[in-house]
C-alpha cells in the first residue's frame, strides 16, 4: 500500500520545515501586522476637478461665439430694412435722400461694380383717396379689396441724369406706425414706382419729372407721413397736412 503524502507549505525563512506560521500576540486572521506601512489609495478626481480649466474658458467661448453671431445678424438684417432716416421734411417741403449702393452695371455699363452715390429730391405733391384704381399696364382692372381704401400718391422728383431709381418705395404711414406700400412693387404691378409711366428703363432721363403711385390702406388708418427709399437702409419722411 502506497500512501500519498503532501508536502507541507514553505512556513517561511527563520521558521523549520513543517512548522506553521503563527499569528502575532492579539492579532486575527486578516489583520495588517503593525509597522508594515499602508497602501496608498488614490482618489479619483471629480468630474468639477477634471473639468476645471474649461469651465473658466467656457464663459470666454460663450462670449465669442455670441459676438460672432450677432455680428453675422447685423449683416443680414442692416442693409435690408428701412432704419436710417437720413432727412425729414414737412408738408410742402421737398426731403433729400442721400446714400450709395454697388451697381452691377445693367443699365449703365461703365458704371459697373463701382459704389455709386445716389442724390434724390422728393416732394410729396397730393395725397388723396380714389374710389378705383386705375387699369394696370397688363391684365385686368383691379377691384379695392374689402376694407381697405385707395389712395393716389403724387411726387414730384429731381435728380442728376442717369440715376439709378431701382427699388424705389413710396411708403404711407399711419399714426400708429403701420406702413402701407413698402413693396418695391405697386398694388397695379409697377416695380418702376419713381419713374414716369414711359419710362423704359430704372434711369432717370431728364432732371425732374413727376409720377404717381397707388397704395392700399385700412379704412380706418390715419395716414401721417410717406416715406421715400431704395431698399434701405436709408429712407427719408415727407409730413401730411
Amino acid at each position: 500500500m502506497t500512501t500519498l503524502v503532501t508536502p507541507a507549505a514553505d512556513p517561511g525563512p527563520g521558521m523549520p520545515q513543517g512548522a506553521a506560521p503563527s499569528l502575532r500576540p492579539g492579532m486575527l486572521p486578516g489583520m495588517i501586522p503593525p509597522g508594515v506601512p499602508p497602501v496608498p489609495v488614490r482618489r479619483r478626481k471629480g468630474w468639477w476637478q477634471r473639468n476645471a480649466i474649461w469651465l473658466v474658458l467656457l464663459p470666454v467661448a460663450i462670449a465669442t461665439a455670441a459676438g460672432a453671431s450677432s455680428f453675422r445678424v447685423w449683416a443680414f438684417w442692416w442693409p435690408t430694412g428701412l432704419h436710417l432716416e437720413v432727412d425729414r421734411a414737412a408738408a410742402g417741403e421737398t426731403a433729400h435722400l442721400v446714400d450709395e449702393y454697388l451697381d452691377m452695371g445693367f443699365d449703365v455699363p461703365e458704371r459697373a461694380n463701382t459704389t455709386v452715390r445716389r442724390e434724390v429730391a422728393a416732394t410729396v405733391t397730393g395725397v388723396e383717396q380714389v374710389d378705383e384704381l386705375p387699369p394696370p399696364a397688363f391684365g385686368d382692372p383691379l377691384p379695392i379689396p374689402e376694407g381697405s381704401v385707395a389712395y393716389e400718391v403724387r411726387m414730384h422728383f429731381a435728380a442728376e441724369l442717369q440715376t439709378d431709381l431701382t427699388g424705389c418705395q413710396i411708403i404711407l404711414v399711419a399714426a400708429d406706425g403701420t406702413r402701407y406700400g413698402e413693396s418695391s412693387t405697386d398694388v397695379l404691378g409697377s416695380s418702376n414706382r419713381c419713374s414716369p409711366p414711359d419710362a423704359e428703363s430704372f434711369i432717370s432721363e431728364q432732371p425732374e419729372w413727376d409720377v404717381t403711385s397707388y397704395v392700399l390702406a385700412d379704412a380706418d388708418a390715419e395716414l401721417r407721413q410717406v416715406r421715400l427709399a431704395f431698399g434701405g437702409p436709408e429712407y427719408v419722411t415727407i409730413g401730411l397736412p
